[in-house]
């Protein structure tokens, strides 16, 4: 998708100095920044006065698709976030990039030197620089998500009845299974996320407000982000798609740009988490857009056998353990009919470097990726072949397309 789809010039949330600590906020004039919105959602196939009917917490109004935070103190704090995540990933981190290196160098060791990453993580973590900035980053997803969670739960009467009045809505359907036995690796607290993905009730409220002040700070608006990943998933041969399965789909943003993408195909979109789908559907509710979201465990989704063409999924495998993802790629080959094509946005592809290495269990003790380093032991590529799928590279580099493929033959 183009780069209409985000809207280039807002930057209300501005870099961070370290001495000031302040984020600055851009003024935009309105008239432009409505015809931006409008574009996008233009773009993006969804007629804003045929939708939005879902949410009945929007006191502040809508930016675009999307509801604002509910109370000005919020947002302001929000913004002043992620100026800090900004700032950190920008300035920060590539100061602690730098001194990696400089510490390998000391040591005789080339940057591309394989070892293991116990003998990484020996070498560099206990230098001041690479461990404040660990800190740092730990220290900055707490404060968000305290944050986050504390404003929620001041209206929680308010928001619990905004998604018990969506749960009856459509288009699409809601399944949630709040009986199901929990697999104790999906209990985590993945990213410092008070209660993980299934233990707070507003985990997708929580979730979708991190990554816009985090990891998609003003990149991803419109899930734009998303829309081009849809763009850049691969189909079946045949060029039939009737029916499509995102598997961790989170709060519904992947599953939603497939239906954009494929409007005539039925899309599903399945979690572990609750609170996570719930909230999914509802914002799908909103944007209407027809997608069926239930709480099912991705390695037992119970779907019958040969039933999608395409199967999706994105940032699913870092997050669940090795035997868990093993088990996944299998259920995905049993549920793509002949042809049909497994299309991950998140294959393993590590650099086998000493840096590379030190960088997976930085992300593990301090992006509190849980799993991460379980990740890192899988042959991702070699296990979709076990299962019987044809692996097929479709990309030199990570990025907004899958580097693997799995075809169903």
């Amino acid at each position: 998708m183009a780069d209409k789809t985000r809207f280039p010039t807002l930057r209300r949330r501005d870099v961070l100095t370290a001495a000031a600590g302040v984020a600055s906020v851009a003024m935009l004039d309105s008239r432009a920044e409505a015809e931006a919105v409008d574009e996008a959602i233009s773009a993006a196939g969804v007629n804003p006065h045929s939708v939005m009917k879902g949410r009945t917490m929007d006191v502040r109004g809508r930016d675009g698709m999307y509801v604002r935070m509910p109370r000005l103190d919020m947002e302001s704090k929000g913004n002043f976030l992620a100026g800090l995540y900004v700032w950190r990933l920008h300035t920060l981190e590539k100061t602690a990039d730098v001194r990696i290196r400089q510490i390998m160098a000391e040591n005789g060791i080339d940057d591309e030197t394989d070892m293991p990453w116990e003998e990484a993580v020996a070498l560099v973590e206990a230098d001041p620089i690479v461990a404040m900035t660990g800190r740092a980053r730990h220290s900055h997803q707490k404060l968000k998500y305290a944050m986050l969670q504390r404003e929620y739960h001041k209206l929680a009467d308010e928001f619990l009845g905004e998604m018990a009045r969506a749960d009856k809505l459509g288009p699409g359907t809601l399944e949630l299974n709040p009986s199901m036995r929990l697999p104790k690796y999906t209990t985590h607290e993945i990213h410092s996320m008070p209660g993980g993905y299934v233990g707070d009730p507003f985990a997708g409220h929580m979730y979708h407000a991190g990554t816009d002040l985090g990891a998609y700070v003003d990149t991803n608006f419109q899930d734009g982000v998303h829309m081009r990943m849809a763009e850049a998933a691969a189909v079946p041969e045949d060029g039939k798609v009737r029916r499509i399965l995102d598997l961790g789909t989170s709060i519904g943003q992947f599953a939603t740009s497939m239906k954009r993408s494929y409007p005539d195909a039925e899309v599903w979109g399945i979690d572990v988490g609750g609170p996570m789908v719930r909230y999914a559907h509802m914002k799908a509710v909103d944007m209407g857009v027809e997608v069926n979201f239930a709480q099912r465990l991705c390695e037992d989704t119970g779907f019958p056998d040969e039933h999608f063409d395409i199967v999706t999924s994105n940032l699913l495998f870092h997050e669940v353990k090795k035997q868990a993802a093993v088990d996944i790629i299998r259920e995905t080959y049993r549920v793509l009919r002949p042809g049909g094509v497994f299309s991950p946005t998140d294959a393993n592809d590590p650099h086998q470097t000493a840096h590379a290495k030190f960088t997976w269990w930085y992300n593990y003790r301090w992006n509190h990726e849980d799993w991460f380093l379980d990740w890192m032991e899988v042959d991702f590529t070699g296990e979709m072949q076990r299962a019987g799928f044809k692996v097929v590279e479709v990309a030199k580099k990570r990025g907004l397309r899958p580097r693997w493929i799995g075809i169903k033959v």
